[in-house]
């Protein structure tokens, strides 16, 4: 076999296989069945090319010279109609299209007369080169004015075209250049200019650029038929090398013999290979898609682990935090925008409108683009089900709905690939499955933020509830702390009036009863900030500041005080009430340490979080009460009312925060407070 036999052979297999591939994808489908059609035109040329190659006589080679010519006559016209479906001009142009399928059968009619082909001779190192008949020089013409005027008819389209069909038109261009450059060079020993069609191999690229550029862009993805295709032949292959090799060892050490034994191992053999040919063709498809797609491999099991990334969350922000990582690290799309209910987060609101929630803060954008709820745009995603390409009410290059049944719960609004490369039908299924995913996730998580709001406001209830009824309840303790201050101040003012006072005693009367009276109203202020509802202030709060604030409330004499205050990031809350946290915490460490100690105060970071500690060394907290020293009117002073610590309690659990206490009886305290 010489060069151009096996040159004609590659290209009629390859012709062959696409052809046959994009009838599969798509056989209902205009461009598939006119791609088709030009596949097999350039499979019946390398056909008759090849067998007149391998041809031993003038008689024979005459006749495979005109086979190959009739596929010669039928590649510019099923060019041409290609590329009229290929630019959407087949409707306006329907005449032409019917009156070259005319003048395609005109020629077929000619082929097999001496017209086209007049005889046979030898040229240069060709022992069976055609020459030409007097309508041979029509079909060239016929030939390449189809092939002009399709690239004619492209670059009209290709100037104001964009996207996908521009891209298209892109690589037929380039397939035209390479395989018409390689094929013209078979016409010109024709007219005996001694060049011989050495380039014919470019033919190849014809079929192949034109097969990627109707298949890259959502017919079919050409990377993904010629894994396929490779890892089939592999597969039959091994298996074929296997068997000759039995046979060959059979023959020489056996039998040369057909015999039973030879019938009984051959199909054993067609047994194991039926069993095994799948899964080792699946084996070499994956070993080269990981070879040779490496790329695309990775990307698609990117988005596919995008998919199983998104039904682990529950928190719209981590939601869309995977989904713009995705758009922008892995498909490396450009404008990525989802679209989702205004009032999405606020599920007790209705929405008129989808917005853009941002990639930054993964809040709606107030004066972003808005889509109606019942806009066509809208309508239109619920009835196909499918993505829309070039949507200009997003001015995005695709839009991927996100449906729950008949709801459509979200949608991408996608720009162009940053590559330029198309969207594949490859792409566009694994999109829809993350649309899929995000539209179940996203219907779980409007429910847990309905149940999550209504669960805060049962909680405020609830909360409010049992500090009412703790109020109730305790009014017993409330009555002892308040009538023992009044039963000083009644019995002082009884025994005022029994005799004539001196000024010093009236003084010390005026300072007693004073002091009772400010304890009384000390209990009632804090039972009424028990029981009121007061409006949060939240800003950012350095703690630092609060508590050197807080220290200059206090006379510290007696103790000696450390500060280990470190650099902390601020925490959102309400000043008054941090500072009250403190006074509150430094007085019960310093009532614990009448007879002198240290008084710690520390801040620091810890695992992302902010840590305030309070330590003491005076007599600590027995382990059997350590759990009741939060509830309010408890206390082990005497004079002591008990609500210090349930108010420091209420207020860094409000803040979202957590209190926890380590104590040993005799050597001290911490309080550990952690935002």
């Amino acid at each position: 076999m010489n060069y151009f036999a096996f040159s004609a052979l590659v290209n009629g297999l390859a012709s062959l296989l696409l052809g046959f591939y994009a009838l599969v994808k798509g056989s209902q489908n205009a461009l598939n069945k006119n791609y088709a059609f030009f596949a097999f035109s350039v499979f019946f040329w390398s056909f008759g090319y090849f067998f007149w190659q391998i041809a031993t006589d003038a008689a024979g080679a005459l006749f495979w010279c005109r086979v190959f010519m009739a596929g010669a006559i039928l590649i510019p016209v099923a060019y041409f109609n290609f590329s009229l479906w290929l630019t959407d001009k087949y409707h306006e142009n329907r005449l032409q299209s019917y009156f070259s399928y005319f003048l395609g059968g005109a020629f077929l009619l000619l082929n097999f007369t001496p017209l086209i082909v007049e005889g046979i001779t030898k040229k240069l190192y060709f022992e069976f080169w055609p020459t030409p008949g007097a309508a041979y020089p029509l079909f060239l013409l016929m030939f390449f004015f189809y092939a002009l005027y399709s690239l004619y008819i492209m670059y009209t389209v290709f100037r104001t075209a964009s996207g996908h069909l521009r891209a298209q038109i892109m690589y037929v261009f380039l397939g035209t250049a390479i395989g018409y450059a390689g094929g013209s060079t078979n016409f010109l020993l024709w007219y005996d200019i001694p060049v011989p069609p050495i380039a014919n191999i470019l033919v190849l690229a014809y079929p192949l650029l034109l097969a990627y550029a109707i298949t890259k862009h959502r017919l079919m993805d050409i990377s993904v038929v010629i894994s396929r295709t490779i890892a089939e032949i592999l597969a039959i292959l091994f298996h074929a090398v296997i068997y000759l090799t039995l046979v060959y060892l059979y023959r020489t050490f056996l039998s040369e013999k057909i015999d039973l034994l030879f019938l009984a191992l051959t199909v054993s053999y067609g047994i194991l290979v039926a069993e095994t040919h799948h899964v080792l063709r699946l084996f070499f498809q994956t070993t080269s898609d990981k070879l040779f797609l490496r790329g695309k491999y990775d990307y698609y099991k990117a988005l596919s682990d995008a998919s199983s990334r998104v039904g682990e969350k529950l928190s719209l922000p981590d939601i869309l935090k995977v989904l713009y990582e995705t758009f922008h690290n892995v498909v490396e799309i450009s404008s990525p925008r989802v679209y989702l209910p205004e009032n999405f987060a606020e599920p007790h609101k209705t929405s008129e409108f989808y917005v853009v929630y941002e990639k930054d803060t993964y809040l709606p954008q107030k004066d972003g683009q808005k889509v109606k709820i019942d806009s066509p745009l809208v309508k239109e995603l619920i009835a196909k089900r499918e993505p829309l390409c070039e949507v200009k009410e997003t001015s995005s290059a695709i839009v991927v709905p996100c449906l729950l049944e008949d709801r459509l719960i979200a949608f991408f609004a996608l720009g162009p690939k940053l590559s330029e490369d198309p969207y594949t039908d490859q792409d566009l299924r694994l999109l829809k499955v993350l649309a899929n995913q995000v539209a179940i996730t996203l219907d779980h998580t409007r429910s847990y933020e309905k149940i999550k709001v209504d669960l805060e406001v049962a909680e405020r209830q609830l909360e409010r509830s049992q500090r009412l009824a703790s109020l109730g309840t305790l009014t017993a303790g409330v009555t002892h702390e308040i009538r023992n201050p009044l039963t000083v101040i009644r019995a002082e003012t009884e025994r005022l009036a029994n005799q004539a006072r001196e000024l010093d005693y009236l003084k010390q009367y005026r300072d007693l009863m004073l002091k009772h009276i400010d304890r009384i109203a000390g209990i009632v202020q804090r039972m009424l900030g028990l029981a009121k509802e007061k409006e949060k202030r939240e800003v950012d709060i350095d703690l630092n500041e609060v508590i050197d604030s807080t220290l200059q409330c206090f006379t510290i004499s007696r103790v000696g005080l450390k500060k280990e205050l470190q650099p902390i990031p601020p925490v959102k809350g309400d000043p008054e009430e941090f500072q009250e946290i403190f006074v509150n915490l430094i007085q019960n460490a310093l009532d614990a340490m009448p007879d002198g100690g240290d008084l710690t105060l520390r801040t620091y970071k810890d695992d992302g979080h902010v840590v305030a500690e309070v330590s003491d060394t005076g007599k600590g907290i027995p382990e059997e009460i350590r759990e009741k020293i939060f509830d309010p009117f408890y206390s082990t002073r005497h004079e002591g009312v008990g609500l210090g610590l349930s108010i420091v309690y209420r207020i860094v659990r409000q803040h979202g925060g957590d209190i926890k206490v380590e104590s040993e009886v005799g050597k001290g305290t911490t309080f550990k407070l952690i935002f």
